[in-house]
């Protein structure tokens, strides 16, 4: 393994580490197929910095690809010129062109890297989960979420998804449609010809969770990487996922934030028949609170206390 901040002198041919002034470049060695996957917020906010894997590394590197992690200590946004330094000296170098295809991916902040990087290796593919356009105010003054990266340097180059998936051949983007932020992020980067939207109705924001309740995570990462995607077969197999705990969960927050109070309980009720031991129970005590239900509420919040001993004593 290579540790270095030199790129001229790494061997690209080998396993190598860049550490940067806030991230850290990780590549491990696979096929001609190179994935480079950026970190989302969650990790850089509950996982150690040091000895972080790459987003995805068991997947992508069992599978055969190369593997190139960007792996950031906060949740900067990417917004760190010795990092866009380094990522840029790589493409100097050469080393994207040491590959016959070359994949962007990552979750919302790091599919917004994923989308905004892309000029650095022209023709790539982009998998982008829940992405955001950007989170400059200036560009974004809708967007509240995501406060770490209100205040970052958006001069900086790469801080545009929509004018990054431009250099990509095909870049593909998943998102709730039921969430208004999501789908207006959404419908900004598509503003490109070569973005194909994929909107996954109540799959909540970064969308891979409901994937893998579904048990399709995998094969569909494998098809959108071997350019091998059927997006009438992906619409068909995502009506799997009214039967996960996350869509009634989405569904019932959904309706609840659109004070559909009467539509929530009605999708509660209709997870809690599936996952009568979910946390749907809380979801319903609200949308009876908001029915004018108290008392109904309580017996909900009620039934959930006691389903929650009855499995803490089976597991002791």
């Amino acid at each position: 393994m290579q540790i270095n901040t030199n790129l001229s002198s790494i061997d690209f041919s080998n396993n190598f580490i860049v550490n940067t002034k806030a991230h850290r470049l990780q590549f491990i060695k696979g096929n001609k197929t190179l994935v480079v996957s950026f970190d989302d917020a969650m990790r850089a906010r509950s996982t150690p910095f040091i000895g972080r894997s790459t987003w995805g590394q068991k997947f992508y590197t069992g599978e055969g690809y190369s593997l190139l992690g960007v792996i950031a200590e906060t949740n900067d946004w990417f917004r760190c010129g010795n990092l866009i330094n380094s990522l840029e000296n790589l493409k100097h170098y050469g080393f994207f062109k040491t590959f016959d295809h070359v994949v962007f991916t990552g979750a919302s902040m790091g599919a917004f890297a994923a989308l905004s990087f892309a000029p650095l290796s022209p023709g790539c593919t982009v998998i982008a989960l829940s992405p955001q356009v950007s989170r400059d105010p200036k560009h974004v003054p809708w967007e509240p979420r995501f406060p770490d990266g209100r205040n970052r340097d958006w001069t900086l180059a790469f801080g545009n998804a929509a004018k990054g998936a431009e250099h990509a051949n095909r870049a593909y983007v998943f998102y709730d449609s039921l969430n208004k932020l999501d789908r207006r992020h959404a419908n900004m980067i598509a503003l490109s010809s070569n973005v194909q939207l994929l909107p996954v109705p109540a799959g909540g924001h970064g969308v891979p969770p409901i994937f893998v309740q579904m048990g399709m995570l995998k094969n569909l990462t494998r098809s959108l990487i071997d350019n091998d995607f059927d997006q009438k077969k992906f619409f068909s197999g995502i009506r799997a996922r009214k039967k996960t705990v996350r869509y009634h969960n989405i569904l019932a927050i959904e309706s609840l934030c659109r004070k559909r109070n009467k539509f929530a309980l009605k999708a509660a009720n209709a997870g809690l028949e599936k996952f009568p031991n979910s946390d749907l129970w809380e979801l319903k005590a609200l949308a009876l609170v908001a029915l004018g239900k108290p008392v109904l509420a309580l017996q909900a919040l009620e039934e959930r206390r006691k389903r929650i001993k009855v499995l803490s004593h089976k597991s002791a």
